[in-house]
């Protein structure tokens, strides 16, 4: 298993357009479940 150096040098050496959906996939991956009446507000 890759720790988390090696994991991030890796990210690093990725060209933009796959960070970027890196970055989406992670930010994705951290989302809850959002009260729909918070949401619309």
């Amino acid at each position: 298993m890759l720790s988390i150096e090696q994991i991030t040098q890796e990210a690093l050496s990725l060209p933009n357009p796959l960070k970027v959906l890196l970055v989406e996939k992670l930010i994705e991956s951290l989302e809850f479940d959002i009260d729909e009446a918070v949401q619309a507000a």
